[in-house]
């Protein structure tokens, strides 16, 4: 099996537990209240604020037939790029139609900084940054997987069972376009990192069982407790 192919296996098992789990059948299905959406929101906003500090660190360890494509990816994350739109900013305004105030938006974003920085004082289970680097940019490249195939999902359950418009769920819908590219992208940035690292299958195998041991997707999106159920519910499939 290549890396390749072995990369988008792990994407794509991830992806097919989040579709099929209790949790996005809840969101897509309108049966949920007001308030699952809403932490939704919060969790997504919470996950992604901070999304161009983590290229930027990726960026920092990029080998050289990578660094471009990432330096690239953090610039349109930015909004500094030929498209102008900053993914942050549509973040908030997504928030901002959902009915967070000031002080909620405030919140969710000093929440966001704790994220990263619990991420950068928790204890390094790897033993350089070289095997750090591969973990995040798996995950990073994973949600680009993800996002590619089912945001738009997504942005259409929050505008028919939250009654958003598509010009407040524009994140959900330019991911859907434009993390196609990023995916494949991505894919090929992890392989360039692994030569570049001479990092062999055996650990590359060890570092995808550690970044992927729980569902990143609904433990960035649903929170532990819903993780923990999921995992019990879904153990056959996994």
């Amino acid at each position: 099996m290549t890396i390749h192919s072995l990369i988008e296996s792990q994407y794509a098992a991830q992806a097919k537990f989040f579709e099929h789990s209790s949790s996005f059948q809840q969101l897509e299905s309108g049966k949920a209240p007001v308030e699952f959406y809403d932490q939704f929101i919060a969790n997504l906003c919470q996950t992604h604020l901070k999304s161009p500090q983590i290229l930027a660190f990726l960026y920092a360890v990029s080998p050289p037939e990578a660094a471009a494509q990432i330096r690239h990816n953090m610039l349109e994350e930015l909004g500094l790029d030929e498209a102008g739109i900053s993914h942050p900013g549509l973040l908030y305004q997504l928030a901002a139609a959902a009915g967070f105030d000031e002080t909620a938006q405030a919140e969710l974003t000093r929440a966001a900084q704790e994220q990263l920085r619990v991420m950068c004082t928790d204890p390094l289970m790897f033993g350089t940054i070289k095997e750090l680097g591969l973990s995040i940019l798996l995950e990073v490249t994973c949600f680009e997987w993800m996002l590619s195939r089912l945001s738009s999902r997504i942005g259409k359950a929050l505008e028919t069972h939250r009654q958003l418009s598509p010009n407040h769920l524009e994140w959900f819908y330019h991911h859907s376009e434009v993390d196609i590219r990023h995916a494949e992208e991505g894919l090929l940035s992890v392989a360039h990192y692994v030569d570049y690292y001479e990092i062999d299958p055996s650990e590359l195998e060890a570092i995808l069982d550690i970044t992927f041991r729980e569902n990143i997707f609904i433990k960035r999106y649903f929170g532990a407790i819903a993780l923990a159920t999921e995992t019990q519910m879904m153990e056959p499939m996994a």
